[in-house]
């Protein structure tokens, strides 16, 4: 797959078209929208799943349409008012461009779904387009240092419920408000071919409207070269559903194989996704060394809404389990539980997680194997950042957050994150800066602004680091993101 192919495809597209109106998917351009989503999933107006982002207009947009806001509580009837006037514009606008310029001081460290920037300077030019059953989106991102790449560009078709999407967009599983076990956008997105159904709502089919609402998405990508076995492929699934109100259940998983100087044949995809047993580094394997070819992760999550006190409130965990014994017991299982309601204008969570676990089951104490692989020695990761959760392997947190909507359609939102990084200093993760373990406190934020066609925002962190072997030092960062809307 050549992504210079598809860069000049676009780029055809764009200059020939009659363009019609946005993008597909919500968020794309403000991730912001994916909240204003779930805050009315969570308040009952809207019947979607939701733990997948980004989430497809389809489906959220007629049922948009048929909604009355008289009587809505303050923040669902915000939400309300930002989607309608997103979709609006989409529906009148024939086509859509955009310029974002961003600036920091220093590296973002953590990311959440919408905290923080890419890179410490970067300039973007990007257009979103539908066409009949086609839409697409161009974004070229050029960075500090001379890199330039098309993260967030895509092409599909939709056919019925379903669309096929060639190309790269930043994406996050789970419930959880702050990161997620198996795929987030702590990382640059992986460039892939995609087949997901086009709507996240119940389906219509009578063999299928069982399970209310309900998504699914299948995705083969390729990963960065820069990593001990180059170009290694992933294989990315997700399955999302709310058979009853309230309730939503997700399951994913993800598979690493092939690479350079690796078997990529149709034979091998098939023992992957049959998860054949094989004997590795040993001409002869007994039973228990015998393991399952590729690097697998998967588990499931729930999320649980129900009212008290006049407002929703959620339950949510997530479980993802890396290598088994016998072929089925997983045993490297991480978990991540967390607990949001709302409070006067914000939305409040807590969450925390814990990948610091221990290997290979029946009482074993060895840790350092999560997001880790015998094989694929670069691990569950691209350009330096695990797929999944922001704070890597062997870590320990907690965060607190909010997101705080305005009347004007400002957006603030805060993090308070304490997190314990590779507490036993072997095999330090890539998120460690300067120990091979550390102690850190964070308080992190930012404010945005809509102001006529440009969406500013300021944003800023403070961490107390406490370290092992060296003296312990305080970090603070400033970033800077302006998008001007064309």
């Amino acid at each position: 797959m050549s992504f210079k192919f598809i860069q000049v495809l676009f780029i055809v597209l764009l200059l020939q078209s009659k363009l019609a109106l946005g993008a597909a998917w919500i968020g794309t351009q403000d991730k912001q929208l994916h909240y204003d989503v779930q805050t009315l999933v969570e308040w009952g107006y809207l019947d979607s799943a939701a733990t997948t982002y980004p989430i497809p207009w389809k489906g959220i947009a007629s049922q948009l349409s048929r909604l009355d806001p008289t009587g809505m509580q303050k923040m669902p009837a915000q939400a309300y008012a930002r989607l309608l006037y997103y979709f609006n514009i989409k529906r009148t606008e024939q086509t859509r461009y955009f310029m974002t310029l961003q600036g920091a001081s220093d590296d973002i460290r953590f990311r959440s779904l919408d905290d923080g920037v890419e890179e410490t300077g970067e300039i973007t030019l990007a257009s979103e387009f539908i066409e009949g059953n086609w839409s697409g989106q161009l974004s070229v991102n050029h960075a500090s240092g001379g890199r330039t790449n098309l993260d967030n560009s895509f092409f599909a078709y939709q056919f019925g419920d379903w669309n096929l999407r060639l190309g790269s967009l930043d994406q996050f599983w789970g419930p959880a408000q702050s990161s997620s076990l198996i795929l987030s956008n702590n990382t640059r997105p992986l460039k892939a071919v995609a087949l997901s159904r086009s709507v996240t709502t119940q389906s219509e089919h009578r063999l299928l409207s069982w399970m209310g609402p309900w998504y699914f998405t299948t995705q083969f990508g390729q990963m960065d070269s820069d990593r001990v076995i180059p170009d290694t492929k992933l294989l990315l699934s997700r399955f999302t559903a709310r058979p009853f109100k309230g309730f939503e259940f997700g399951a994913s998983w993800a598979a690493m194989w092939g690479g350079e100087g690796q078997d990529e044949g149709l034979g091998t995809f098939w023992d992957v996704i049959t998860f054949q047993n094989v004997c590795l580094d040993r001409p002869v394997c007994t039973g228990e060394q015998l393991t399952t070819l590729g690097n697998h992760l998967a588990g499931f999550d729930l999320s649980y809404t129900f009212n008290a006190l006049s407002r929703p409130m959620t339950l949510y965990v997530q479980r993802i389990g890396e290598d088994a014994v016998d072929g089925y017991r997983i045993t490297d299982n991480a978990n991540l539980f967390g607990f949001s309601t709302y409070i006067y204008q914000a939305k409040v969570f807590i969450e925390t997680s814990d990948t610091n676990i221990a290997c290979q089951g029946d009482g074993s104490t060895v840790t350092n194997c999560y997001y880790e692989n015998g094989l694929y020695e670069t691990g569950y990761r691209m350009y330096g950042r695990s797929l999944g959760s922001t704070f890597d392997s062997d870590a320990k947190q907690i965060t607190l957050g909010a997101n705080i909507r305005f009347d004007d359609g400002a957006v603030a939102e805060l993090y308070l994150r304490s997190a314990e990084l590779n507490a036993d200093g072997q095999l330090p993760s890539p998120v460690l800066t300067g120990d091979v373990s550390e102690d850190v406190i964070e308080l992190s934020g930012f404010y945005q602004k809509p102001y006529r066609n440009w969406l500013l925002r300021a944003g800023a962190s403070i961490a107390s680091r406490d370290f092992q072997n060296r003296e312990d030092e305080t970090d603070a960062l400033l970033y800077l993101k302006a998008q001007y809307a064309f």
